[in-house]
C-alpha cells in the first residue's frame, strides 16, 4: 500500500498542481512570412478560446519602424482584428498580437508578412513577451498558500475536535486568520493586475471577498466562538476559487468531470499543507499528551489518503497538459515541473519518516514536520510559476503557429578591420564591400538589420562563399569589382590597399565639432521609393531648425522645440533633450581609408554604418551613409557663415 501512495505522489509531480489554460493561436491570417500581392486592411488571428484585446498590439513597416495601425484592436468572441492603414506600400511589415484570454492570462505573438515582391524575406522586427513577473509569482503564492492553509486547516480541526481540548480554538482561530489574510492580500494584488470582464478576474473578486470576511471572522472567534465556523466555512469555500476561475471549466476540456478532478487535486494538497501546520502551529498547544497522539494518527491517516488523490488526479491532469514527454525539458512549463518533482520527491522520504517512525515521538515530528512545511512551501512557487506559464502542449501548438524561421536572423557579419571599404543602397538591402589583395567580402543587411541569408552573391562573375550572417565572400583581381545579387549588378571602384586616413579623419572630426554653424541638405531613403529631402540649418551648440520638402519642419532652441505638419499647420511647443548640433554621424569608425584624393570610406561598427565622406579641405562636402533601411546623403552648403535661429512667430 505504501509504494502504492509512494508510486502515486510520484505521478503527482508530472502534473501541474493548480496551473490554469491559455488561450491559443490556431491562424493567423495572413500567414507569418507570406508575401502578398496587395496589401491587407485588417491582420485576424484565431484563438482556441474567447480572448480579449489587451495593451500592446502593434504594426510597423519594417523600413522605418513607423505604425501602421488603423486604430485599436478589437477582438470578438475567438477572434482578435488588428486594423492597417490602407495603401501599404511594398516592403515588409510586422505585427505583434496582445490578449487576455478567459483565464486571465496575457498572451503576445508576432508575425511578419510581406507586400510586392519586394527584395527581403519578411521576418518581425517586433518581440513578443510575457514575461514572469515575480511580483505576480509572490501574489499567486501568498493567494494559493492562504486558501490551501485554511482549508487544510480547517479539515484538521473538523477531524480533530473532538478529541482535543477547548485550549486550541484560540491558537486554530489565529491559523486562519493569517492563512485567510495572505489569500485576501495575495488575491487582492492579482485582482489589481487581472484584466476585467474574464471569469478570471470575477472569481478572483469573489474569493477576496470570502476570505475577507473569513479573516473577520476568524479574528473575532477568540471572543464568538461561533464565528470560528464561519471562518471555516469561508475557507472550505474558497477551496472551489481556483478551479471556478482555471482552465477545467475551458471548452476543450471534459465537461463536468476536469472540474473534479481540479477540485480534487487542490482539496487533497490542501489537506497535506494546511495540516501539517495545524501540527505545528496547533497541536502544541494540547496540553493532553493522549489527545495530541490521537490527532497525529488522525491527521497520518488523513495525509495518506490525500497523496493517494493527489496521485489519482495528477495523472489525469497530466495527460491534459503535456502532448509529449520532449515537453518536461524543450517547454518552460516542463521544466518547472521536473523542478518541482525535484522538490517534492524529498517530501516522500520527509512523509514516510514522519508518519512511520516518529508518530510517537511528537517534538521530534515536530521539527520534521517544519522541515516538510519548507519544502511544500517551495512546490507552491514552483505552482505559482506554473499558473504565469503557457502549458507544454499550448506552447508545441503556439510554436507551430507562429511559422518561425528555419533559423534565427543574426547581426550582419562585420569586415575585417585591415579591409578597405564601402557600401551603397540595393534596393532594399544596403550592400557593403571589404576588399582585401586577392579577395572581396560582401554583406548584405536587411530592413531589419540583420544579415540576408540564401541569395546568389557572385564578385566579378565568381560566385561568393557564405562566411558569416550576411556575409559572402569570392577571390577578387585588381580593378573595379563588379557584385551581383540574383540577377541585378553594381561596381564599386575600391582599391585592394589605400593609405590609412585614421588621423586625418580625426582632423576632420574635431574642424566638424569646432563649426560655429552647418547648413547641408539631406536625401534620406528607407527604399527605393521611399525618400525625403530636408534642409538643416545648425547653430551650436544646441540651436537646430529643418524644413523637409512638402513635409513637417521643426526649430529647437535648448530645451524646447516647435514643430508643425506643413506651412499652413500652427507650431506645436514642446519639451526637449539638449542637442549637440555639431556632433558628427560617426562615434567609432574603423576600416578608415583615403580612397581617392579628398574621399574616405570607413564603417561605424557601433550601428553597423558604412561611410563614404567626400572632403572639402578638413570638412565634409558629401557625406553618403549606408545602414540598414538608412540610406542618407548629406550634401553641405556652408560652415561658419551667418544662421540665425530664433522662435517661430506667435500668432
Amino acid at each position: 500500500m505504501k509504494r502504492l501512495v509512494v508510486l502515486l505522489a510520484v505521478a503527482a509531480l508530472a502534473a501541474p498542481a493548480g496551473a490554469a489554460a491559455h488561450a491559443s493561436a490556431v491562424r493567423t491570417v495572413p500567414d507569418s512570412g507570406a508575401v502578398l500581392d496587395k496589401a491587407p486592411r485588417v491582420v485576424r488571428v484565431e484563438f482556441d478560446d474567447i480572448v480579449r484585446a489587451a495593451p500592446g498590439n502593434a504594426a510597423v513597416a519594417n523600413a522605418d519602424g513607423s505604425s501602421v495601425l488603423d486604430g485599436r484592436a478589437r477582438a470578438h468572441g475567438r477572434v482578435l482584428t488588428i486594423p492597417l492603414r490602407s495603401g501599404l506600400k511594398d516592403g515588409v511589415y510586422s505585427v505583434r498580437w496582445s490578449i487576455v484570454s478567459d483565464d486571465g492570462h496575457r498572451e503576445q505573438g508576432v508575425l511578419a508578412f510581406g507586400v510586392g515582391s519586394g527584395t527581403a524575406s519578411p521576418q518581425s522586427v517586433l518581440d513578443a513577451s510575457a514575461p514572469l513577473s515575480w511580483n505576480n509569482i509572490l501574489l499567486r503564492t501568498l493567494y494559493l498558500l492562504g486558501l490551501l492553509a485554511a482549508a487544510g486547516a480547517t479539515v484538521f480541526w473538523l477531524l480533530t475536535r473532538s478529541v482535543l481540548s477547548g485550549r486550541v480554538r484560540v491558537p486554530f482561530a489565529h491559523l486562519l486568520f493569517f492563512a485567510l489574510l495572505a489569500a485576501f492580500l495575495g488575491g487582492s494584488g492579482i485582482v489589481h493586475t487581472a484584466s476585467s470582464g474574464t471569469r478570471f478576474a470575477l472569481f478572483t473578486k469573489i474569493a477576496v471577498t470570502v476570505a475577507l470576511v473569513g479573516g473577520a471572522a476568524a479574528a473575532l472567534a477568540p471572543t464568538m466562538p461561533l464565528l470560528l465556523w464561519v471562518a471555516a466555512a469561508c475557507s472550505l469555500a474558497l477551496l472551489a476559487a481556483p478551479t471556478l476561475s482555471g482552465h477545467s471549466l475551458d471548452r476543450n476540456q471534459p465537461t463536468g468531470l476536469a472540474a473534479l478532478v481540479d477540485l480534487a487535486h487542490a482539496a487533497s494538497a490542501a489537506v497535506w499543507i494546511g495540516g501539517l501546520l495545524a501540527l505545528v502551529y496547533v497541536l502544541p498547544r494540547e496540553p493532553d499528551e493522549h489527545a495530541r497522539a490521537t490527532a497525529v494518527r488522525r491527521f497520518s491517516m488523513s495525509a495518506l489518503i490525500a497523496v493517494s488523490v493527489l496521485g489519482l488526479t495528477g495523472l489525469g491532469r497530466a495527460l491534459t497538459e503535456l502532448s509529449a514527454v520532449s515537453q518536461l525539458w524543450s517547454t518552460s512549463y516542463g521544466r518547472i515541473l521536473l523542478v518541482k518533482t525535484a522538490l517534492f520527491l524529498p517530501l516522500l522520504g520527509l512523509g514516510w519518516l514522519n508518519r512511520s517512525l516518529l508518530i510517537a515521538m511528537f517534538a521530534r515530528l515536530r521539527r520534521s514536520a517544519l522541515v516538510e512545511i519548507g519544502l511544500l512551501v517551495a512546490v507552491v512557487v514552483a505552482v505559482a510559476v506554473l499558473t504565469e506559464l503557457r502549458p507544454g502542449k499550448d506552447a508545441a501548438s503556439a510554436a507551430a503557429v507562429a511559422a518561425p524561421q528555419p533559423s534565427r536572423p543574426q547581426p550582419p557579419a562585420l569586415p575585417p578591420r585591415e579591409a578597405v571599404v564601402d557600401a551603397r543602397e540595393f534596393g532594399a538591402l544596403a550592400l557593403a564591400v571589404a576588399r582585401e589583395p586577392g579577395r572581396a567580402t560582401v554583406t548584405l543587411v536587411g530592413p531589419d538589420g540583420t544579415g540576408v541569408d540564401g541569395r546568389r552573391v557572385t564578385v566579378d562573375g565568381v560566385q561568393a562563399s557564405p562566411c558569416g550572417s550576411g556575409c559572402y565572400r569570392a577571390p577578387a583581381g585588381n580593378g573595379p569589382l563588379r557584385v551581383g545579387v540574383g540577377a541585378r549588378t553594381t561596381v564599386f571602384d575600391l582599391p585592394a590597399r589605400g593609405p590609412d586616413a585614421t588621423k586625418l579623419l580625426q582632423r576632420v572630426t574635431r574642424a566638424y565639432r569646432n563649426s560655429r554653424t552647418l547648413v547641408f541638405d539631406e536625401r534620406l531613403a528607407s527604399s527605393p521609393t521611399a525618400f525625403s529631402t530636408t534642409r538643416f540649418r545648425m547653430v551650436a551648440p544646441d540651436r537646430l531648425a529643418y524644413k523637409t520638402k512638402g513635409g513637417p519642419s521643426a526649430i529647437v532652441i535648448g530645451g524646447v522645440r516647435w514643430d508643425r505638419d506643413s506651412d499652413r499647420a500652427p507650431w506645436v511647443k514642446s519639451g526637449q533633450t539638449r542637442l549637440n548640433v555639431t556632433e558628427p554621424g560617426w562615434a567609432s569608425p574603423t576600416n578608415v581609408h583615403q580612397i581617392a584624393p579628398g574621399v574616405l570610406t570607413f564603417v561605424d561598427r557601433r550601428v553597423p554604418a558604412w561611410f563614404h565622406v567626400t572632403l572639402g579641405g578638413t570638412r565634409p562636402r558629401r557625406v553618403r551613409m549606408t545602414t540598414a533601411a538608412h540610406f542618407m546623403i548629406d550634401s553641405y552648403v556652408g560652415f561658419d557663415g551667418p544662421v540665425e535661429i530664433s522662435p517661430p512667430p506667435s500668432r
